[in-house]
């Protein structure tokens, strides 16, 4: 009889809980540290502790750690201006759409690592510039 010997790399929390929360702050970490272009999926899951496919069971990609339930900021701000009357100027509409927005950043909270939305494009995560 041949007994089967399974080894599992201690870095890797396994059975620890909040995979999930993990992968986000790592993520947002790493965002901060490396831009979002120059972060993998990898490096996420590393820094969490945890494999690669466990990032992959959680995201589709790298971007719905930042937008996970689609573009909730594109979806409140739409929401605000079909409130403003017709006839409003575009820069009063927009202006009056941005508080009911910001709602949305204070709910988030403060990201790890002093992560601050970038001022410079970014293609892959849907920012042009």
């Amino acid at each position: 009889m041949t007994a089967t010997v399974v080894a599992y790399h201690r870095g890797m929390g396994r059975w620890e809980p909040n995979a999930r929360g993990r992968l986000e702050q790592a993520a947002l970490e790493l965002y901060g540290e490396h831009g979002f272009d120059a972060t993998t999926a990898k490096q996420i899951a590393e820094r969490a502790g945890l494999t690669e496919r466990t990032f992959f069971r959680h995201f589709a990609d790298k971007r719905e750690v930042l937008f996970p339930h689609g573009n909730p900021l594109l979806e409140r701000l739409v929401s605000a201006l079909a409130d403003v009357p017709p006839e409003t100027a575009p820069i009063d509409a927009v202006s009056a759409a941005l508080p009911g927005a910001s709602d949305l950043f204070r709910e988030r909270g403060t990201w790890p690592g002093g992560v601050r939305p970038s001022s410079r494009p970014t293609p892959s995560c849907g920012s042009a510039g």
